[in-house]
């Protein structure tokens, strides 16, 4: 006679098998969507020449990380060099146009601290992290329970900070979604080296014209 426990036990194995087995083609689902979005936009970069073109591609990329992660509130912030602050220039969610343009020191938050180590955090609390500095928060009426931030980086510098608050599901924010993250990063990262390269050789050829 098969021992009942060990019947239970066996049952148990198998649901969560099957339960792993569920969440990994979930994960992969995920994935790929990501990346088909990203070659989408990859191979639009050669068309945008405008402000707003940049923009619209920017805004795209955002939509892409936070439907990757499940989230609808998220931001990209950029490093000003000549204020030492990050700026928040596109913001997705609720808030938006209060955040937009918002200022905080390039060193400030957990934002500054991404930037500042050039890491990626993973944030489940932010009121357990000594990081987390709320005045954002007052400032436009917002509450954050959860953050991911990952650097945006090109040839090993800083060019500002990705954001993702407040995951939609129950459970917080995984080191997958962080993967994730960190995967549409790297574009967005390449987007703006390419604008800072345009407007750079733009106006070398308008310094050249008037030599000449």
């Amino acid at each position: 006679m098969v021992d009942p426990q060990l019947l239970r036990t066996l049952k148990e194995e198998i649901d969560d098998l099957k339960r792993d087995k569920s969440e990994l083609k979930e994960e992969n689902t995920r994935l790929w969507n990501v990346i088909q979005a990203l070659n989408a936009l990859q191979c639009n970069l050669q068309v945008f020449s405008t402000s707003s073109d940049l923009l619209k591609m920017v805004m795209n990329i955002l939509g892409i990380a936070l439907e990757a992660v499940d989230s609808e509130n998220g931001s990209i912030l950029l490093l000003d060099e000549e204020s030492d602050e990050l700026v928040f220039v596109a913001v997705e969610g609720t808030r938006q146009e209060e955040l937009v343009n918002f200022r905080i020191p390039a060193d400030s938050g957990i934002a500054g601290w991404v930037k500042t180590h050039k890491k990626p955090a993973l944030v489940p609390d932010v009121r357990k992290d000594d990081r987390w500095i709320s005045a954002v928060d007052q400032s436009i009426g917002f509450h954050t329970r959860s953050l991911m931030a990952v650097p945006l980086i090109l040839e090993d510098r800083v060019m500002g900070v990705m954001e993702v608050v407040n995951s939609m599901t129950e459970d917080h924010f995984n080191k997958t979604d962080l993967s994730l993250l960190l995967l549409v990063a790297r574009l967005a990262s390449f987007v703006f080296g390419r604008t800072e390269e345009a407007v750079d050789k733009s106006q070398n050829q308008l310094h050249e014209n008037n030599l000449n």
